[in-house]
């Protein structure tokens, strides 16, 4: 449905709820994530050698079809711009989703208790690493989203980094997900 012009304006707005325009559901943090997407503690001490190991546990988990490519693109997105951020956090995902090389969608989150320096605009070592993989460039920045606003938080980034293994990472981040605020709830 087209809208009038604002005033003044001489083009149309798109009507947000135009079921057209609205994407598919994102899909649930149940379908994306599951214990076995968790290393509890990172051996690597490097940028490289995170997205290696990282990389490594998604395709012993079958969840990238080429291996080579997603450690290439995650690579080459860190050398461009790291995906660090402040809280000790970083967001690793390839410049341009590649839907067929993911069989199936997911949510990976590595952690190393002692940080790996890996260009955060703080200078503090990165402790947490989330690995997304989605097809929908929408589903991937409102879940970006949701990351980060849980993320902001350090007693939820603390507490995901104090509970002891898989299981706890993912309930922990399933309750932090349960309390997210209205608009970035799960459409």
């Amino acid at each position: 449905m087209r809208m009038p012009a604002p005033a003044g304006k001489g083009v149309a707005v798109e009507d947000r709820e135009d079921p057209a325009l609205v994407e598919a559901a994102d899909p649930a943090l149940a379908e994306l994530f599951e214990p076995t997407h968790v290393i509890s503690e990172l051996k690597a001490t490097t940028r490289e050698g995170v997205i290696s190991e990282v990389v490594k546990a998604v395709a012993q988990r079958g969840l990238v079809s080429d291996a080579r490519w997603l450690e290439t693109a995650l690579t080459e997105r860190e050398r461009m711009v790291p995906t660090a951020m402040p809280n000790g956090v970083a967001f690793l995902h390839a410049r341009h989703r590649a839907a067929e090389k993911f069989p199936k969608q997911f949510l990976f989150l590595a952690r190393s208790s002692k940080g790996i320096a890996f260009g955060s605009p703080d200078e503090r070592p990165t402790q947490l690493f989330f690995l997304l993989a989605l097809r929908k460039d929408m589903a991937h920045l409102r879940w970006l989203a949701r990351l980060s606003w849980i993320c902001r938080n350090r007693t939820t980034v603390a507490n995901l980094l104090k509970v002891p293994g898989a299981e706890e990472i993912a309930r922990a981040l399933r309750l932090a997900v349960e309390e997210l605020p209205g608009n970035l709830k799960q459409r």
